[in-house]
């Protein structure tokens, strides 16, 4: 090196005075350096020799001088370049500062909101050069320089000159174009056509390592990582560090994506999904405005209001909104069950207070989605979507949901979070509600808030065989029915007058007659006497009610009655989805079609997505003599999914699934 840095000193004393070495790399040794003719200081990098003897100048310099058109506040410029003395170098700006790496590396990690704030400018260079047709091809945060607040891209197009000047004769040196801990993997299996989604994924890598304080792939040799970015799926954001937005962890994961279409597009959309999460609605929330003065509340009002994140005063600012797949932060696939049952219970609580949100089905598609905020709200048609994520250790629960505007993206508030023991479960869901509530200004009725008021405790060892019991049943399976009912009776065993455990029962027995896993005849006495039991213990519940009103409607015949009990479960449930849409069927069986399908359109806004729904509209849309309607229902599906979003988005009520025969669809009645 000695040997180098003597022959480079004399090669460019006519032009450089060269100082003293700043550091070395992979490729090059970068010297800090005089520039004697501007009198100003430089930084000169100069390529290892081994490379510069394998590379031919002429096309090198030809390819730097393209990266040095590049013109951007957050992209280092190049000032020369050229051979000295059988070296190839090229010359930068000398940057009085510290790269990304040395932060993290004395720091550790970053703050969430100076992560965000880097990748923006990050990424702001990267487009630049990507609309020029021009790929980093090796960031990493070594080639991220921090000066004061800006975030400074270095090497651009340097390892794209390496590789165009060398072609296949890189191989023989050793030397990789670019870095195993941040490389594509299409980058890693030697592409040589990478485009701007290369730059995204390695974008995703820095942001990862950012917040977490290491990279998402860590392994002994360059190989094995190169390996594990072809192959492995980067451990989970939120698992090791729970305080790293959700909207975070789903967008470095998309941006993660193995596959180039499943990224983000470009630089600047991934630095969107970042920066429009940013919690701007702070400045709304009741511990910023309270030492305020009055005058200046009002000044915030009125700017919050022409965003449009907010519309204080006037009714809700949401009127229909969904509650997204919570993350699993144990990490645990054996803790679903538990992560199902919160997600259940939050739909449910939410719901019964008369917030409309989109049932459990339609949302499920969702589940380690890399979707933008807006495009699901597109989708779905919400005006805003819940995020959560679920974290237990032994009897100890904590939740916390996050509100986020489905048009622009931002939060409406900090995050809520909820802590409490399992035993007093109930009480914490209901907490949840009333803050969600309060924060998207619902108005609750008398009814909601007293019911929102009260909770009563649960045995912990019964509430989870319920949950068990709960979760299986959802499989449909004779197996899962049969291992459902165990933990139902499991439940009973230890609180012998839990009523949602006979609920379960109850559903367990309708389900085995509706899918003719055994006779009626033997199943519905079974059936009724769970049910019956479960009324007797409270008659609050609205599934309790709804499968009341199934059974007088389809065993029956009992219409009266079936209505009467329709009724009493809306009226516990406004936003019951299944509810509303079996009966609409009960009135179009009664000869009252414009009341069936002012249900059935409102079921179908409640869960688009739920294929009993859609098989009943169509059956309430054939009785009122709509039948080109009808017959839309039950085919829709044979459609291609592009077809099926334009026809959704085009009528009045979303619909996207063919239906079940009707003897399983009503599985979900009983």
């Amino acid at each position: 090196m000695a040997e180098q840095l003597d022959r480079v000193k004399t090669s460019l004393a006519d032009r450089y005075t060269i100082e003293r070495e700043l550091g070395a790399g992979g490729m090059a040794t970068v010297y800090l350096a005089e520039d004697l003719k501007h009198h100003r200081q430089v930084a000169i990098k100069v390529l290892r020799p081994e490379l510069s003897a394998t590379l031919g100048p002429e096309r090198f310099v030809r390819e730097i001088e393209i990266a040095a058109n590049l013109t951007h506040p957050h992209i280092l410029p190049l000032f020369d370049s050229g051979e000295a003395d059988g070296f190839l170098y090229y010359v930068m700006p000398f940057i009085k500062g510290e790269s990304l790496r040395e932060r993290i590396d004395r720091d550790g990690k970053l703050d969430i909101r100076e992560a965000i704030r880097l990748t923006d400018q990050v990424a702001s260079a990267l487009s630049h050069a990507h609309e020029l047709g021009l790929v980093h091809r090796d960031i990493k945060p070594e080639n991220i320089l921090l000066t004061g607040d800006q975030a400074i891209v270095a090497d651009f197009g340097i390892a794209r000159a390496v590789e165009a000047a060398g072609g296949e004769r890189l191989t023989g040196t050793g030397i990789a174009v670019g870095t195993p801990a941040y490389m594509s993997p299409e980058q890693a299996v030697g592409q040589a056509d990478v485009d701007a989604r290369s730059d995204v994924y390695a974008l995703g890598c820095v942001v990862y390592e950012m917040v977490s304080g290491q990279p998402p792939f860590e392994g002994t040799t360059p190989q094995e990582m190169l390996a594990k970015h072809a192959v492995d799926t980067a451990p989970s954001l939120r698992t090791n560090d729970p305080s790293i937005p959700l909207f975070l962890e789903r967008a470095v994961d998309r941006a993660l994506a193995k596959r180039p279409d499943e990224r983000f597009q470009s630089a600047s959309a991934f630095a969107e999904a970042l920066t429009s999460e940013m919690v701007v609605a702070r400045v709304v929330s009741a511990r910023w405005l309270r030492p305020v003065a009055a005058a200046a509340a009002a000044i915030v009002v009125v700017i919050v209001s022409a965003w449009g994140l907010f519309t204080l005063g006037g009714g809700p600012a949401y009127e229909r909104l969904a509650v997204l797949p919570p993350a699993n932060l144990m990490n645990d696939p054996e803790q679903e069950y538990f992560v199902q049952g919160v997600h259940n219970a939050l739909i449910s609580e939410l719901q019964k207070a008369g917030v409309a949100i989109i049932g459990r089905t339609s949302v499920m598609r969702y589940e380690n989605t890399q979707m933008l905020a807006r495009e699901i709200a597109q989708e779905l048609g919400v005006d805003a979507l819940i995020e959560a994520s679920v974290m237990r250790v032994g009897d100890s629960v904590e939740i916390e949901v996050r509100v986020v505007d489905g048009t622009t993206q931002q939060a409406v508030a900090d995050p809520i979070v909820r802590r409490g023991v399992v035993r007093e479960i109930e009480r914490l869901y209901r907490g949840l509600t009333a803050t969600i509530a309060a924060e998207i200004q619902v108005a609750l009725t008398p009814q909601a808030e007293a019911g929102l008021a009260s909770a009563r405790e649960v045995d912990p060892q019964a509430y989870e065989a319920c949950l068990r019991g709960q979760y299986h049943a959802s499989k449909f399976t004779p197996p899962d029915l049969e291992t459902a009912l165990q933990y139902f009776q499991m439940a009973l065993e230890v609180d012998h007058d839990y009523a949602s455990a006979y609920v379960g029962i109850a559903f367990v027995w309708g389900t085995r007659a509706q899918l003719e896993y055994m006779p009626t005849s033997e199943a519905e006495p079974q059936r009724r006497a769970a049910l019956a039991r479960a009324l007797e213990l409270d008659s609050t519940l609205a599934e309790a009610q709804h499968a009341l009103a199934g059974g007088k409607l389809w065993y029956e015949w009992d219409w009266e009655g079936a209505e009467a009990a329709f009724r009493r479960a809306i009226e516990l449930n406004p936003n019951y989805p299944e509810g509303r849409s079996a009966y609409a069927l009960l009135l179009s069986i009664m000869k009252h079609p414009n009341e069936a399908l002012e249900q059935s359109e409102r079921a179908m806004e409640l869960d688009p997505f739920l294929d009993v729904i859609q098989h009943f509209h169509g059956m309430v849309l054939y009785m009122a003599r709509r039948y080109d309607d009808a017959m839309d229902e039950w085919v829709l599906d044979y459609r291609s999914s592009s077809e099926q979003l334009e026809q959704r988005n085009a009528r009045p009520t979303p619909v996207v699934s063919r239906s079940r025969p009707l003897d399983a669809c009503l599985t979900h009645l009983l």
